[in-house]
Order: structure tokens, then sequence, then C-alpha cells
């Protein structure tokens, strides 16, 4: 696939910021956000009726991002490390118009043997390019095909976003571009560095390169749908009439810690310590809870641990319960902490932050995984007035023991995006537990 960029430039809110919001300072939640961009992309099939994928549409979705980012002020703006802050001087938003030479339907018909590598032309810069003083906090690229349909194609800098703020900036940009945005009264709200002040923590360094020219990692996608979850509930013992369904995402997660343990082994005779990182949302989950409009990261890291050679005796099951209980506990303690505001609280977030930067480079001693869910959220409801999205992804990340999963377009199953090493990325392919559900 060949994309061929037709411009770029920088799209300044509609309404200048006030001086009054010139400075935003970022709160501790943060602070413990990875230096990188988040990439999403949505793909959309040709409108049946106008309006159609032409020039003008591209211009209409320019102005109603304009006009989106005068309430979203923080995103036109440029992150000030030594501040903590970012300056909301309207600096603008990068914004790239560009044509493949493919259709969509041969994006989407590759299925298993997609190359996540190829996704990238879809997007409007490096994962890597962000939290210096003149990257843009976001960028965005809109592809037309061949075929009429198009992708659009977002870096949003994980300095003051999570998929929450994300979908939240998407929908309403969305409901302006659709002309339902008047009968919406949820307005952004930028409060959390108020509650939640920054402590001047060292950025969570996962080494990612500002540009992925001679990064040798592999990335493969994975799909798991709802039929292979159905039988990994089975799995783990899932009564259909007891309280609690597993969640998909923890079935996915333990099966393929599992099968990270059994390739270790495969390589160094015992498996070593293990330790997997989740970013757990605790927007829906703590009391009380969030606004929906707040915007900013707020999560805990849910960390889970494995000692040399204890992967090996455990079953998929005992996996699954490693991960639900660490993430029940992370959910816990950040409820404790936001219902009693004690300053001393703050460790329940900062600790397995530190813990991570401990373990994340002792290759020699721990095999460190970081997996992160982008299931549940709204982007497949995203419609910018023709229709919503066929399908969503990420691409591929120049970095390695990284996991991002995401709703299958049906929305009961998940794609997992795995980014590996070459060698350990052939072993995986050729796991047994993982032929066993992978489409």
């Amino acid at each position: 696939m060949k994309v061929t960029d037709y411009f770029s430039k920088l799209v300044k809110p509609s309404e200048p910021t006030s001086t009054i919001d010139r400075y935003y300072k970022i709160s501790l939640f943060d602070e413990l956000a990875p230096s990188m961009n988040v990439p999403l992309i949505l793909y959309y099939t040709a409108p049946s009726k106008p309006p159609h994928i032409n020039q003008q549409f591209v211009t209409i979705l320019e102005d109603t991002l304009s006009k989106t980012l005068s309430e979203f002020y923080p995103l036109a703006g440029r992150y000030i490390r030594k501040l903590s802050s970012i300056d909301c001087s309207d600096q603008g938003v990068l914004y790239v118009g560009s044509k493949a030479n493919v259709r969509l339907s041969e994006i989407l018909g590759l299925e298993h043997a997609l190359d996540p590598h190829e996704l990238n032309g879809l997007l409007p810069c490096e994962v890597g390019e962000v939290d210096e003083a003149s990257d843009p906090m976001l960028s965005i690229k809109v592809t037309t095909f061949e075929c009429g349909g198009f992708a659009i194609g977002m870096c949003f800098s994980h300095r003051i976003s999570d998929l929450g703020a994300i979908c939240n900036f998407i929908n309403k940009w969305a409901a302006r571009s659709n002309g339902k945005h008047k009968h919406e009264t949820n307005f952004p709200i930028f409060n959390l560095a108020t509650c939640f002040p920054p402590r001047g923590l060292p950025e969570l360094d996962v080494r990612m390169p500002r540009s992925s020219v001679g990064v040798k990692t592999k990335a493969r996608r994975f799909v798991f749908n709802a039929q292979a979850i159905s039988a990994m509930q089975k799995n783990v013992g899932y009564d259909e009439n007891g309280p609690r369904r597993p969640s998909k995402v923890q079935l996915v997660v333990a099966l393929l810690w599992k099968a990270f343990v059994r390739v270790d082994h495969t390589n160094n005779g015992m498996s070593k310590a293990s330790f997997l990182i989740q970013p757990v949302g605790l927007r829906d989950k703590v009391l009380p809870k969030l606004p929906t409009s707040s915007c900013g990261n707020f999560m805990g890291l849910a960390p889970s641990r494995l000692m040399p050679g204890e992967g090996e005796k455990l079953t998929f099951r005992d996996f699954y319960k490693i991960l639900r209980d660490s993430v029940s506990k992370t959910v816990g303690d950040c409820t404790k902490m936001m219902s009693h505001g004690e300053e001393g609280n703050y460790e329940v977030v900062i600790n397995p932050y530190f813990e991570s930067n401990r373990n994340m480079f002792t290759n020699n001693v721990v095999s460190f995984y970081f997996f992160t869910s982008w299931c549940k959220f709204s982007y497949y409801e995203a419609d910018f007035g023709c229709g919503k999205p066929v399908w969503a992804s990420t691409a591929k990340l120049p970095t390695q023991n990284l996991v991002i999963m995401m709703d299958d377009p049906e929305g009961d199953g998940v794609e997992a995006w795995v980014h590996f090493d070459e060698k350990r990325m052939k072993q995986l392919e050729q796991d047994s537990g993982i032929r066993a559900y992978a489409n």
C-alpha cells in the first residue's frame, strides 16, 4: 500500500483560548503515562449517499475539528516538560490529507495475513514523536481509498490523554460533523491536576524511539472471536449461572501470558521471573465516579508477578486468577485513595509505577510485559456523517513485549496486537495454546 500526502497544515481552535487558561498543569495520573502517542485508526466504507468523500468533505472535517478544539483547547497546545504544563496558546494540531492506492476491502480482506506495519502509513506522525516543545498534542490524517472509503488516523499524546478522554474528543468531533452536537450538554472538564497535583515523578521510560526506522521488532494481530472467548470462559470453569462472567480481556491476557512463559522456557531452559503490568481505567470503577466529560489520564497500574520457573506449573485458570486479583486490588486501592484523599495514599498509585521502571530493562533477570486494553470504549460509535466505522485498529509500534487489545467489529471478541522480536514471534505463532483459540 502506497499512501501519498497531498497537504499538511496546522489547525487551530476556531476561537482563541483565554489567557486565563494559558497553562494547563498535568496531573499525577498524567505523569504516570508513557512518553508516546496513542495511535488509533478508524475505517469507513464509501457512503451510499452524500457527503461523498472528496476534498470538500475533508474540509468539513477540518472545520468541525477547529470548532471542537475550542472546547478541547489543551490538545492544540504544546507540552513544556520543565513546567509539567501544556502551553495552550493555540499552536494547533497537525492535519494531513492523503490518498492510498488500494481499496479498503483489500485491507479488510487480509485478515490474519495483515502486516500491521503497512498501517503506519495511515498515521499522521511517528508514535515516538512526543513530549518535545515542537510536538503537537494531537495529529490527524484523513486518507481516502480508491473505492471511496476513508480512514481517520489519529495520534494523541499520552501525556494528557487516555482512551476515555480520547473517545470523548472523537465523539464530540463526530457529533459536530454529523450535526448532532446541538443536542449535547456535557462539556469537557480539565481539573484533574487540582484534585491530583503532579509529584515530579520521572517519566515511565518505555524506550519508544522518535523514529521507527531501523527498529526490527515484529507486530502481529491475533484475533479471538466470540466463540473463542466462550471456550476460554469454560476453560476457567465459568458457570453461566454464576454471579460474574470472566472478562474477555483478562482471559486473553492470561492466554498470552501463559504462552509467553512457554516461549521464555523454550529459549532459556527455564522461565525467568515474569512481571506484567496493566493500566486499569478508573473512570467508571472508583467512587465517587469521575464525570464522563473529564479529560486527562485517570488510570492505575495493576502489576502481576511470577517467580522464576513458577509459570511452568500454573494452569490457564491460575494465570487468569492472578490477573483478576491484581486488577481487583488496584481498583480497591485506588478507591480508598479517592475516598480518603490522604497524601500518603498516593503510594498505591506510585509504587507500581516505580516497580515497573525497575523491572522494565532487566531482561537477563525478569521478563517484562506491558498489556493495555482499548476494549469497551466508544470509538466504534464515531459517525462523522457517513456511518460508523467498519473497523478500528492501531498499527506497529517501535517496541516489543507490548500487547494492545481492541474490540473486534462485532464487539464480542478481542484483537490482540502483539509486539515481539522476530524469533519469539515465530515461536508464539506456533504455540499450541494460541493456535487453539486464535483465528
